[in-house]
């Protein structure tokens, strides 16, 4: 018994590798910067990552984790610009969603899944963005997002 205990332990840290960000990706980031964003209601607000960059070839930009949330990452339209997006939501208001709870699972399939935190540690200023190469997900980590005026919005 010991020993499959053993084995079990051993292998899980064996199949455990830390994520490693890349250092030389397709892309070359020009500017980034984030945007606090406070609605016209009670407790809804948010923040919006935006990042300009340049490429020689098309990138498959996947997603962005800032300040302990993740999202997918949005092309935004920009004439002279290549730029992605990241809008994250931190409203505090009440969330209006029901879980179907039911013996048969398949009766629970709209369910939302449960928040997850991110992989990575970061400061309040840096971000994490994915993109695949070929089938191949990579991390590239982006320091010093400078922050722009808050806008009201009523």
């Amino acid at each position: 018994m010991k020993t499959i205990a053993f084995i079990l332990i051993a292998s899980t840290f064996l199949t455990c590798k830390s994520i490693q960000f890349d250092q030389a990706p397709p892309f070359k980031i020009t500017e980034v910067s984030y945007k606090k964003w406070i609605g016209g209601q009670p407790g809804v607000s948010g923040v919006n990552v935006f990042i300009n960059y340049t490429s020689a070839t098309a990138v498959a930009f996947d997603s962005i984790y800032f300040r302990n949330q993740g999202v997918r990452l949005e092309y935004v339209s920009q004439k002279e610009n290549k730029s992605i997006a990241g809008y994250f939501s931190t409203s505090t208001g009440k969330r209006t969603v029901d879980l179907i709870l039911h013996k048969d699972p398949k009766k629970e399939v709209g369910n939302a899944f449960p928040e997850r935190k991110i992989p990575f540690v970061l400061t309040e200023n840096e971000a994490v963005v994915s993109y695949k190469e070929g089938k191949v997900t990579k991390y590239y980590k982006i320091t010093g997002l400078k922050k722009s005026k808050t806008d009201f919005y009523q």
